[in-house]
């Protein structure tokens, strides 16, 4: 489920039309945007897709609205442009049409005009950001190098947390002898008197990269990695971090002061203790090698397992194209032939004498032969029916997150874009069709829809004309929003309906009805005029 409005949006982009002079399909649609924060279908209503064709689809968006749209805009002329459509091959142009343009969003000039769709910051747009970022970053270098350039050795060493004998603190002169000095530190810290520091000084030497306890990152605080994960080695250590600052009194010190007999004693017990430790970090046991090596495989396992089940936006890459993309639901009609495509689980139902007939298959994952097909790609469905615990349908336009088997044609890849086809000759028993998507299907079952609009659609208005094909729609998305978002998520989606009538709906009776009031009306007032006309002569 999505994330919700506080009060749904219901607002609706509603329109009518007749249909072509060569192909009279009266229809009305209806989009609303509803409970979710964000709209993302899209539609077609095309009654001249040619000369002798018609076209009517829904496209049911997710991850972002760019797809849908991006259907809405170009699918029909990809349609035209396929040779089995010039051939006269509908159901082959469908198939053709639907993988085309899926192949379509992966090439660098879509996914540019997919983000500019979605209001996403495009690579160029990235790298420009990054390039000023950087430039930003070499103007402050530049600056502080000219700074320190013009800075006396006292000031460069007070600043980076070395106080030389001519500033020390307490307001001491210059007459403190090396004694003195020896046992404060470069840093006013406590000299070799404290051993402890020593030791930490010689454990942050060439072995320290090679071993990053814990211990370590507590100490320095997130600012010590520099940006780096927790317990991970990042070669440098930052201004803040202990073995830093211990490590320069060290070398301060054997810059400028001769080593004591003390001295040498304790590096030679530093060194004996450096061996002892390495020994036993190498002396492990044949039983704690096997748990480690079962330990080891166990993890990458785990991590194979992860990396199966990962979801758009898991890996750090954002991609309208990759996190996002449409159902699609397309009908054309040529004459008598209804070809319905259809990829996910948006819907088609034609009405047979008031008998739903269902023209399209909701593609779930959980039904048999998709998840063969998403399991031989590599794929898994959760216990809710979700490939790889994200996306809850199983064939789609865009979503190519989900199409990276390079072993596997598109049609086979987990997610598909290759589209069931039915086929229907229309005859006088076909009343009309319907195309929504699933923000209605989940409400009412295809036989509730064809009775919500059989018993609304002979209706008419004040004025004696037939009800609005649109107004019906209007009135169905109302009838299927639910009246608030504590329920399981139905009803709560976006909501978009196509209404298709085969029949003219007695456009004739009704044109004639208006005809023959305007006569009658223009009679009254012709009457009216002559009887005034009489009276004054």
């Amino acid at each position: 489920m999505g994330a919700y409005l506080s009060q749904p949006n219901t607002v609706k982009c509603s329109g009518d039309g007749p249909g072509a002079p060569s192909l009279p399909l009266p229809y009305g649609f209806s989009a609303m945007q509803g409970w979710r924060v964000s709209m993302e279908d899209a539609h077609n209503c095309i009654p001249e897709l040619d000369s002798e064709t018609a076209m009517f689809s829904v496209y049911d968006g997710h991850g972002g609205e760019e797809v849908a749209l991006y259907c809405a805009k170009y699918l029909p002329e990809i349609i035209k442009e396929q040779t089995a459509y010039k051939e006269g091959k509908l159901h082959k142009a469908l198939e053709d049409a639907f993988l085309a343009i899926d192949a379509k969003l992966t090439t660098e000039e879509v996914i540019k005009e997919l983000a500019q769709i979605a209001g996403r910051p495009t690579e160029d747009e990235d790298e420009k950001e990054k390039v000023a970022d950087e430039d930003d970053v070499d103007n402050e270098e530049a600056a502080l190098l000219h700074e320190e350039a013009t800075m006396t050795i006292e000031e460069l060493l007070t600043r980076y947390g070395q106080n030389c004998h001519k500033g020390a603190p307490h307001g001491k002169s210059g007459t403190e002898t090396d004694e003195e000095l020896g046992s404060q530190g470069l840093n006013g810290e406590a000299g070799p008197e404290n051993p402890s520091k020593e030791t930490s000084v010689e454990e942050n030497g060439p072995t320290a990269k090679a071993h990053t306890g814990p211990s370590s990152n507590s100490d320095c605080g997130p600012e010590a990695g520099q940006g780096g994960e927790p317990g991970t080695p990042t070669g440098e250590a930052g201004p803040s971090c202990s073995s830093a600052s211990e490590k320069l009194p060290r070398v301060a010190k054997s810059k400028f002061f001769e080593d004591s007999e003390d001295e040498s004693d304790e590096a030679e017990e530093e060194e004996e203790d450096s061996e002892e430790c390495s020994e036993e970090e190498d002396g492990y046991s044949s039983e704690e090698a096997e748990n480690e090596e079962y330990d080891t495989e166990e993890a990458e396992e785990y991590e194979e397992e992860e990396e199966e089940m990962m979801v758009p936006g898991m890996e750090g890459k954002e991609e309208p194209g990759s996190d996002s993309g449409t159902t699609a639901v397309v009908a054309l009609i040529r004459g008598k032939q209804l070809v319905v495509a259809n990829a996910g689980d948006s819907r088609c139902v034609v009405s047979v004498g008031g008998r739903a007939l269902d023209m399209s298959y909701d593609h779930k994952p959980e039904d048999y032969m998709e998840l063969t097909r998403i399991r031989n790609a590599g794929g898994k469905v959760t216990l809710d029916g979700r490939v790889n615990g994200g996306l809850n349908l199983s064939r789609a336009i865009g979503d190519h997150f989900y199409k990276r088997n390079k072993n596997l044609p598109p049609e086979e890849q987990m997610i598909s874009a290759l589209p069931d086809i039915r086929m229907l000759t229309l005859t006088d028993d076909h009343d009309f069709m319907v195309i929504a998507c699933d923000g209605i299907w989940n409400v009412m079952s295809s036989q509730e829809v064809i009775d919500f609009i059989q018993s609304k659609i002979s209706q008419r208005d004040e004025n004696g004309e037939l009800r609005l094909l649109s107004s019906i729609v209007e009135e169905l998305l109302d009838q299927c929003l639910a009246p608030d978002t504590s329920g399981d998520g139905t009803g709560c989606d976006n909501m978009t309906c196509i209404i298709i009538c085969f029949k003219p709906r007695n456009l004739e009776e009704s044109g004639k009805r208006k005809l023959e009031a305007a006569q009658s009306e223009g009679a009254e007032e012709n009457g009216n005029s002559n009887s005034k006309k009489t009276k004054r002569d």
